[in-house]
């Protein structure tokens, strides 16, 4: 039976080798980090883990590989995003069968959709497994509207997360309001991850947890106890400094945080996927600055 899904999921990135095949070692090193430093589950392959990049058997294999090594340590979601539906089903049924404990998706974005299309390939989703669907509110610029969102809420049992990646928290609330709580809305911008469970989200998925595990975990522990100003100092003195650097674009955060764990000495490379670009000198001179500042290096 799939598990509980709260709390802090952290966004692992993809660890590669030179020749941009996964690291295996390097993936399971990673894995150890967070879970030891209290992350409460793994999300595999979003956008963070670069699964846009990967062929279907290369997503596959990378299921196989991050559900084994966690061996249920904590719940373990996958990133099933495609723009053709069957391969999304392909993929979720594929991860019903490898023991993931539920499904995440973007809209699909290969071509502007209106409302009705991606309704009926989340839809299609929902139907396709057993296991609980966590969407995603902001993905590839695609925003979900509320109408829409209900209407999700009122057909698909199975959708019960939604992760907002928009530079508006107060959406939390909007949400949870026009669902009838129906769909946890879920954190999903880093640099804004504090205000969002300031307005209630039950949960954050965390691309910065992949450095900073244990402190986005205390921060959301502080949150949900009502310790504002506990949080609050996490939120300032830690988050914020490596979001500054590591985050400071959408087209570079993938790239910033492979090279903060290369740089902590977690993952074997910084290596990412054409056509993707590692960081400049520049911006990797600030981002150790930035790791010194927090105590990370």
């Amino acid at each position: 039976m799939p598990k509980e899904i709260y709390g802090n999921q952290c966004l692992i990135v993809t660890p590669l080798k030179e020749d941009e095949s996964v690291d295996a070692e390097s993936t399971r090193k990673l894995i150890d980090y967070v879970i030891e430093n209290g992350v409460h589950g793994i999300l595999a392959h979003g956008s963070t883990g670069e699964g846009f990049l990967f062929d279907t058997d290369e997503r596959q294999a990378f299921m196989d590989l991050v559900v084994g090594y966690v061996g249920g340590r904590v719940p373990v979601g996958f990133d099933i995003e495609s723009s053709s539906t069957s391969v999304s089903i392909k993929l979720a049924r594929y991860a019903q069968a490898a023991g993931v404990d539920y499904l995440f998706t973007t809209p699909p974005y290969r071509h502007p959709h209106k409302g009705p299309g991606i309704f009926e390939h989340i839809k299609a989703i929902n139907d396709a497994t057993d296991l609980p669907v966590s969407i995603y509110d902001g993905g590839a610029g695609i925003e979900l509207g509320l109408d829409l969102l209900k209407k999700i809420a009122d057909t698909c049992e199975k959708v019960k997360y939604c992760k907002i990646f928009l530079e508006k928290p107060e959406k939390i609330k909007q949400i949870a309001e026009h669902t009838n709580g129906r769909i946890a809305p879920w954190a999903g911008h880093d640099r804004l991850s504090y205000l969002m469970l300031c307005y209630g989200a039950p949960g954050m998925t965390s691309a910065a947890s992949c450095v900073i595990p244990r402190e986005n975990t205390e921060m959301f522990n502080f949150i949900q106890a009502g310790e504002l100003d506990k949080a609050r100092d996490i939120y300032l003195s830690t988050v914020c400094p490596l979001n500054a650097i590591a985050f400071y674009t959408v087209s570079d955060f993938i790239a910033g945080y492979k090279f903060a764990l290369y740089a902590m000495g977690i993952i074997a490379s910084p290596t990412v996927r054409k056509p993707l670009i590692q960081l400049d000198t520049l911006m990797q001179r600030e981002l150790r600055a930035a790791l010194k500042f927090i105590g990370k290096l």
